[in-house]
C-alpha cells in the first residue's frame, strides 16, 4: 500500500493513480540505496506499506559533510553539500550564515547572487541567522557582531532581496517599520535568539514575522508557568511555523511532543546542521562562529564551555527520531520534514520520495 504524507502528496498520488502523469523523471539515488521500481499500481497493491512525500526541505543548514558555510560560501562547497544532502532525501535547503559583520554579510550575499542561477533548484536563498539578535540569547554567536538593524543593513537586505530567503531576528533589534519593509519585499522574518516577552513576540508576529527559529533554543521561556515569553507566544499563535531540532540533545522529547500538539502541521523539522552532519569520515572538531566546536558523542556539537553550536543531525534521522521518541505517526513525521517547510516558505514541491515503513528511501522522482 502507498500512503500519502500530507496534502501535496495526496494530490500527486491521486493524479498518479489516474494516469494523468504520463512521464516521471526518475532521479538516480546514491549507490547502495535500496530502490523500488516506481510503479504506482504495484506500490498500491503491495502488502508492504510505502509512503509518498515531498522531498525533504531543511530550513537551517550551517554546513554538511565536512563543509562549513559561515566563513565562506564557495561553488565547490555548496555543490558538495547539495549532493550529500540528497543522500538523506533533502533536495531543498536554506544555507545558513550566522551573526557576522556588515562587510562579511555583503560579501556573502554577493557570492550567493553570483552562484544562485546554478543552485536555484536546491536553495531558496540565504538564511541570515543574525546579527540582529539579543545578546542575552546569543548562544554560540559572536557578541562583537550583534547589533540592531540600521538603515544601512535594511538597504543591503532589500538590495539582495532575491538572495535572502529569510532572516532570524529579535523584535528588539528590528524596528516595526523595517519589519514591514522586509516582509513587503518578500523576505521572510523568523523570531529567534530572543529574550522577548510574549507580548513583544505577538507584536512581531502581527507585524509580519511568520517563522520561529529552533523553538526553545536561545529563546525566552516562562518561569514557573507565569509571565509567558517568546516560546509560549510561538506555541500559542496559530499563524507561525516553528522549526525544531529533533536530535534529543537540543530539545527534550516531552517538549517536542507538546510542540507538536500546539503547532500541528506547522511543526517544522530542522537540523541546524554543521560540518559533522552527513560526514563521510570522523570529524572530531571544526571551526564555527570564530571558535572550535567539538563533536562530542553524548553532548553534541559544543565549544569549550559547553555551548551548543548546531547539530550533526540529518533530516532522515530526524524523521526517524520523531517516530521513535516523540510518538509521531510516519505521515506526521514526514510532513514535518517536507510539506511543513514548503508551506512555511510559500513554495510547492516538484520532487517526491517513496519510503518504506522503516523510513528508508526507496525512490525519488520529479513530475514532468
Amino acid at each position: 500500500m502507498l500512503k500519502p504524507a500530507g496534502k501535496f502528496a495526496a494530490r500527486v498520488l491521486e493524479r498518479w493513480l489516474s494516469g494523468e502523469y504520463r512521464s516521471l523523471e526518475m532521479i538516480k539515488l546514491p549507490p547502495g540505496t535500496p530502490e523500488t521500481e516506481l510503479s504506482c499500481q504495484d506500490l498500491q497493491e503491495a502488502q508492504e506499506v510505502y509512503y509518498l512525500a515531498p522531498a525533504f526541505y531543511d530550513l537551517q543548514v550551517n554546513g554538511y559533510d565536512g563543509i562549513m558555510l559561515d566563513e565562506e560560501i564557495t561553488r565547490e562547497g555548496l555543490a558538495r553539500i547539495t549532493a550529500s544532502l540528497k543522500e538523506d532525501g533533502v533536495f531543498r535547503f536554506a544555507p545558513t550564515v550566522i551573526t557576522c559583520s556588515y562587510e562579511h554579510m555583503r560579501e556573502t550575499l554577493e557570492t550567493v547572487r553570483s552562484l544562485y542561477t546554478d543552485f536555484r533548484s536546491s536553495i531558496p536563498g540565504l538564511h541570515l541567522e543574525g546579527p540582529f539578535i539579543s545578546p542575552a540569547k546569543k548562544g554560540i554567536h559572536e557578541e562583537r557582531f550583534i547589533r540592531k538593524m540600521t538603515e544601512r543593513d535594511l538597504s543591503l537586505l532589500l538590495e539582495y532581496r532575491e538572495e535572502v530567503a529569510y532572516i532570524t531576528a529579535d523584535p528588539a533589534a528590528v524596528p516595526p517599520e523595517y519589519l514591514k519593509k522586509l516582509t513587503e519585499a518578500g523576505i521572510r522574518v523568523s523570531l529567534g535568539h530572543t529574550a522577548a516577552t510574549a507580548a513583544e513576540a505577538r507584536e512581531f508576529f502581527a507585524g509580519g514575522a511568520s517563522l520561529v527559529t529552533h523553538l526553545h533554543n536561545a529563546m525566552s521561556h516562562a518561569r514557573g508557568g507565569r509571565d509567558p515569553m517568546a516560546t509560549e507566544a510561538a506555541l500559542a499563535d496559530d499563524r507561525v511555523y516553528a522549526g525544531v531540532i529533533a536530535d534529543g540533545i537540543h530539545v527534550a522529547w516531552p517538549e517536542i511532543i507538546i510542540a507538536r500538539k500546539c503547532l500541528g502541521e506547522r511543526f517544522v523539522l530542522v537540523t541546524d546542521a554543521l560540518a559533522a552532519a552527513g560526514a563521510r569520515k570522523p570529524l572530531p572538531s571544526f571551526r564555527f562562529a570564530g571558535t572550535t566546536v567539538f563533536n562530542d558523542p553524548e553532548k553534541g556539537c559544543i565549544n569549550a564551555d559547553g555551548t551548543l553550536g548546531g547539530s550533526r543531525l540529518t533530516m532522515l534521522a530526524g524523521v526517524k527520531n520523531l517516530i521513535r521518541h516523540a510518538g509521531f505517526s510516519p505521515e506526521a513525521a514526514l510532513i514535518a520534514a517536507s510539506e511543513a517547510p514548503f508551506r512555511a516558505m510559500g513554495e510547492v514541491p516538484e520532487i517526491f520520495l517513496v519510503l518504506d515503513e522503516n523510513m528508508n528511501i526507496r525512490g525519488a522522482f520529479r513530475i514532468v
